[in-house]
């Protein structure tokens, strides 16, 4: 997850070095992109959640089935 986020700053940052934009359109870039990280993160996240959701259900109806 670090890596994808380094990644993205990186290119960012190398996108605004190449191509220089008037600011209020490199802000706007920017915002959009950072919008697209926050989603992909919170998107990661609620997988891990669900995914932990299911191991912990799954543990408990084993457990649950070992001690019937």
């Amino acid at each position: 997850m670090n890596k994808i986020l380094l990644a993205a700053l990186a290119g960012i940052g190398i996108g605004l070095l190449i191509a220089p934009d008037k600011g209020s359109n490199t802000r706007k870039r920017l915002s959009g992109k950072f919008n697209d990280l926050k989603d992909q993160a919170q998107d990661s996240i609620d997988d891990l959640a669900d995914n932990a959701k299911h191991a912990i259900n799954s543990a408990r109806r084993k457990a649950k089935s070992a001690f019937n």
